[in-house]
């Protein structure tokens, strides 16, 4: 057997795909109309099919030549091309045996066409038991109306399926893999192609179409059967995955309670280190007080910052000389500003302590300490601004005074839009109005 392509229907060249055909033509009877004449198996253009070498096939296509005036009515005219190619043990031959076209159909079907034909079967006779299987179904004709499917009896759309046969013995079927899949599920079936018990999600109902017995539903598995697993491999896979499973979840409990039993004994470590610095702190603090400070030495001052524009706080570690003359080192967190004491604050001319900070013996306190205050800026107060009373006119009518103060004394006097101005200030307040003065004591002029 060999595998070919049957050629599709040239559409883009204007061939009609409802009236074109391709057989494994077999023989060429004596009488009968056109197509009819013809012996063999009719398969699809563009199908994937399996026939003997040595076959011949048979390419026609009809190609629409105008209207023409019949007996009742117009009818549609249709030229025929009839292609003869041979089935080699490669394929199909490049050059074909004979091509030749026609006026109409009937006149392809004619003494010249069926001579031609018979001649080359003559040539390369048929196979005694000829079997065309087909491997996979090409584009085929589609359906102009909707029909029951001839395999499932379902209803298949107009379009949606194709169309094998013509004439009134023309039948309509579903596009492969749309036919209705059974019911019943795959479990416990076998491979129709291996014969090798499905495992979970390894088959499928896959139609079978046989043009002699009909057709059937087969079980088989998805793809290759090669890559799927039998039930007792399966069962043997699935259960070394679960020990391994098993194995890794043990290896990550022992994993994790070790790195719980790490944490707990760093932390255990970080409280006795964290006591034995804070014993020595006491100790420090202890000799401080009972011995005295005698001198004290800035040492570094490693954080500062503002706590408000008047205010700033910064955290010093300082070098104390005690009365015995040994060292100890403490640290103070203080308050500062310009021009006033550290730890204290101004209010009305005199400085008061500040409560905030102190000093602390270990780092970690004083740092504590000092990260809890942050920047507050002062509430905003808008400038106040000062209240005018305007002078009486003065004793004098005929000195001059400013119709915005009343004032008598300026170093030069300059006229506003409405009014006498003593000053700048006094020029502006009169620039769009009669001024304090002048609408207090001068509201009739």
């Amino acid at each position: 057997m060999v595998e070919i392509v049957v050629p599709q229907v040239p559409e883009a060249d204007g061939a009609d795909v409802h009236r074109s055909a391709r057989w494994i033509v077999t023989g060429i009877r004596e009488r009968g109309e056109a197509r009819e004449r013809l012996e063999g198996v009719e398969v699809g253009h563009g199908a994937r099919i399996e026939t003997p070498a040595g076959s011949v096939l048979l390419v026609l296509d009809k190609r629409p030549t105008g209207y023409k005036d019949g007996r009742y009515k117009r009818y549609m005219a249709y030229d025929a091309t009839l292609t003869l190619l041979l089935v080699e043990e490669t394929g199909l031959r490049a050059t074909p045996l004979w091509s030749r076209r026609f006026a109409s159909e009937t006149g392809a079907f004619g003494s010249a066409g069926a001579g031609q034909i018979a001649k080359h079967l003559a040539t390369h006779p048929p196979a005694e038991d000829l079997h065309v299987h087909e491997v996979e179904s090409g584009p085929g004709r589609p359906n102009w109306c909707a029909k029951p499917c001839r395999w499932c009896g379902g209803q298949v759309a107009k379009g949606a399926g194709q169309v094998l046969g013509h004439g009134t013995e023309a039948e309509v079927e579903h596009r492969p893999r749309q036919c209705r899949q059974p019911v019943q599920p795959v479990t416990g079936q076998t491979c129709a192609l291996c014969g090798i018990a499905f495992v979970q999600g390894a088959a499928e109902w896959i139609q079978v179409r046989d043009p002699e017995t009909g057709q059937r539903w087969e079980a088989r598995h998805r793809g290759d059967c090669a890559r799927w697993p039998g039930p007792e491999e399966d069962t043997q896979r699935r259960e070394e995955l679960r020990l391994q499973r098993e194995k890794e979840e043990q290896a990550e409990q022992k994993r994790e309670a070790k790195r719980k039993a790490d944490r707990a004994q760093r932390a255990a470590k970080r409280r006795v280190a964290e006591e034995e610095e804070r014993q020595a702190a006491r100790e420090v603090q202890e000799r401080v007080q009972r011995l005295g400070v005698k001198e004290t030495t800035d040492v570094a001052i490693p954080f500062d910052k503002g706590l408000d524009p008047n205010t700033r706080m910064r955290l010093v570690e300082r070098r104390l000389t005690l009365g015995d003359d040994t060292t100890a080192t403490v640290w103070d967190v203080e308050t500062y500003g310009v021009g006033r004491p550290a730890s204290a604050y101004e209010d009305d001319g005199e400085y008061w302590p500040d409560d905030r900070g102190g000093r602390y013996y270990r780092l970690p306190d004083a740092r504590t300490e000092y990260q809890q205050y942050k920047w507050t800026p002062l509430p905003y107060e808008p400038p106040r601004r000062p209240r005018f009373e305007p002078t009486p006119c003065p004793s004098d009518p005929s000195m001059k005074h400013c119709d915005h103060c009343g004032g008598t004394a300026s170093f030069g006097w300059m006229v506003a839009n409405l009014g006498l101005a003593c000053d700048v200030e006094c020029f502006d307040a009169m620039a769009n109005e009669r001024g304090a003065h002048a609408r207090r004591y001068h509201s009739a002029a």
